[in-house]
């Protein structure tokens, strides 16, 4: 794994988007006002997401700002450790490091953002050189949420689908991350032009689009939106894939304990993207996701070591899924 400068070598993943310190709760906790103690922790969904993939032994960068400050040193070498790019990392002294307060929870986290230097990305012939270059690129809603980064990304998605690369996002969209919550809409249908794949939890999809429906009406919204690939995310109740071409699947979920369930639908992701990488159809990569998110899930922090490729995949194949009919 090569963590100098850039080479010629093609990228298998370049993400765009928010690296964060995650201070997360020693214990579970269902809101802040329980919570004493934290560690600190990498955190950034396309951060854990290049790192994931890093661990699968795949070439990865990601670009992202963070401050001139203790924290951001902190990012800096935990990712620059974990064999992630670095060369597309900007330092500001415009707003310090971004850092997100995380309640550990099985289910979902009570959380607070501090937000700061991650808005500050700007483009540059480097990150664009990369975004053409890449064999996927990826950023999340978060990303997207402020100027000048969401400016940035936008650009990016643009020339990585122009190129013919694959372009995935995270709707990890949150009010509490957008200070022009009424545009947000236009502006993630705009960014889902140039996107073939994504990945929503039920709580994305009832912040997007409300209240009162399924989980396939929730996936054919993203569908309309241009989307060819949807890994809907729905906990206990596994995974609802839905495609543009081949219609619905559902995968089911791991019967596992839950320890920590941050971060387990970037390790998700992770799986997912890199067996696509590998050629495998989106129901296989899907059940590999699975397996992955299954050992986030009984991790707490960002994950540190994976199993050999070989283990994954057999656990994989054990993961039941069914064809659905989708009444349209």
């Amino acid at each position: 794994m090569n963590n100098g400068r850039v080479t010629d070598l093609k990228l298998d993943l370049f993400t765009l988007g928010e690296a964060l310190v995650d201070l997360i709760s020693d214990t579970v906790a269902d809101s802040l006002d329980e919570a004493n103690v934290f560690r600190r922790y990498l955190g950034g969904q396309p951060t854990n997401l290049a790192v994931n993939m890093a661990l699968l032994d795949r070439y990865t960068a990601i670009a992202a700002c963070i401050g001139n400050d203790g924290f951001g040193h902190f990012i800096f070498d935990q990712i620059k450790a974990s064999n992630v790019l670095t060369d597309h990392i900007q330092f500001t002294d415009e707003a310090s490091t971004s850092v997100a307060i995380i309640t550990r929870q099985a289910k979902t986290a009570d959380f607070l953002i501090a937000r700061g230097a991650d808005a500050y990305l700007r483009s540059t012939p480097s990150i664009e050189q990369a975004a053409a270059n890449s064999r996927i690129v990826h950023t999340s809603a978060f990303g997207l949420s402020r100027e000048p980064a969401r400016s940035t990304i936008l650009g990016a998605l643009k020339i990585a689908r122009e190129a013919g690369n694959i372009v995935s996002l995270d709707p990890n969209y949150h009010p509490k991350n957008w200070p022009d919550r009424s545009d947000f809409p236009s502006i993630l249908k705009k960014a889902y032009q140039y996107v073939s794949i994504t990945k929503p939890s039920m709580d994305d999809c009832v912040r997007l689009f409300g209240h009162q429906k399924e989980p396939a009406a929730y996936a054919r919204c993203f569908l309309e939106w241009g989307c060819q690939t949807v890994a809907l995310s729905m906990g206990a109740r596994g995974i609802l894939l839905a495609t543009a071409s081949d219609g619905f699947y559902h995968i089911e979920s791991n019967d596992i304990p839950v320890i920590d369930a941050t971060g387990a639908g970037d390790a998700f992701w992770a799986g997912f993207l890199s067996s696509l990488l590998d050629g495998l159809s989106v129901i296989e990569a899907a059940r590999i996701g699975q397996v992955v998110a299954g050992i986030k899930l009984g991790t707490v922090g960002p994950l540190k070591r994976l199993p050999n490729k070989e283990k994954i995949h057999l656990q994989a194949e054990a993961i039941p899924f069914t064809e659905i009919r989708d009444k349209g």
